[in-house]
């Protein structure tokens, strides 16, 4: 078992210090989250170029913290990033979808630069559709999320960055939300440069909005999945809100969940995403947040 933690709990510390209460917790590795004040993708560049003395500042933040490398996260749920705009008067859409294109092909480079040769994908929510001046809701545009992960995938075959793809829930997305959804974009885009995590608190508010067993159909995801599932987001919930809860604070079964990757023979990172709502994030609670985090998915993981 290899245990990280994305840097977006503590998104109210500088990223030296934010990386150190995440060494200091007992972790090995680091997601680092790309919104201000970690990593923001475009604060990295400078009239369309790279700043590199600024990529080598990070880079060497993040050495001197011991710390693994693992994933770089470019903020795409809060920041205005939406790649499947279809209408949105008065603005013209399809700039609006090219311009949010760009923002990831930007953070492809970045990753590449960091050193972090992972970076997380998700899809928006969007899901409005226009027919004969009336407005409609419910489209899921997965054939539009394939081309635009197909182009993002060319460019980050280039640059040796491999695309995580995380599922989302009904709450965050109106694309890639189900395994259904989430196979057949990676079969339909077909890359090695693209492969899945899962998110525990993502399947746990999905199945029960299906009207599933969570068990069984975080058990279905691992076994669908396979070789393609390569990393993991760890928090908990109450099935209703994806709250990101410390894990065993909610009531989704870890121990089953532990027990299926092991038994699949997982071998990718455990990456605590955990205490980013309400008062978590504010000095010094983070530091109390990761701990328990780290001691308890220890033990859920050897009991399991």
């Amino acid at each position: 078992m290899r245990l990280c933690s994305v840097t977006s709990i503590l998104k109210y510390y500088p990223l030296p210090e934010a990386l150190s209460v995440i060494a200091d917790a007992g972790y090995e590795g680091v997601e680092l989250w790309g919104g201000l004040p970690h990593a923001f993708t475009d604060d990295f560049y400078a009239d369309g170029a790279l700043d590199r003395t600024l990529v080598a500042s990070c880079r060497s933040i993040v050495a001197k913290s011991g710390l693994t490398p693992v994933c770089f996260l470019p903020e795409q749920c809060i920041y205005p990033v939406n790649f499947l705009v279809d209408a949105a008067p008065p603005f013209d859409a399809a700039k609006l979808r090219e311009r949010s294109l760009g923002y990831f092909e930007r953070a492809i480079d970045l990753t590449a630069e960091l050193g972090f040769h992972r970076m997380l994908v998700t899809t928006p929510f969007w899901g409005w559709t226009q027919e004969g001046g009336a407005w409609r809701h419910g489209d899921k545009a997965l054939p539009r999320v394939i081309d635009a992960f197909g182009r993002l995938v060319r460019r980050a075959e280039l640059r040796g960055v491999t695309l995580v793809l995380e599922p989302l829930s009904f709450l965050e997305t109106t694309a890639v939300e189900t395994l259904d959804d989430v196979l057949s974009v990676v079969n339909g885009v077909a890359s090695d440069a693209l492969v899945v995590m899962l998110d525990t608190g993502h399947v746990n508010v999905t199945a029960h909005a299906l009207g599933l067993d969570p068990k069984a159909y975080w058990a279905e995801h691992v076994e669908k999945l396979g070789l393609r599932l390569q990393h993991l987001h760890l928090d908990d919930n109450l099935g209703d809100l994806d709250s990101h809860l410390v894990p065993g604070d909610g009531n989704f079964d870890f121990k089953s969940a532990f027990a299926n990757l092991k038994r699949s023979g997982y071998a990718g990172w455990l990456s605590a995403e955990i205490g980013i709502f309400g008062a978590n994030p504010i000095p010094p609670a983070p530091k109390d947040i990761l701990r328990r985090t780290h001691d308890t998915v220890s033990r859920l993981w050897a009991e399991a």
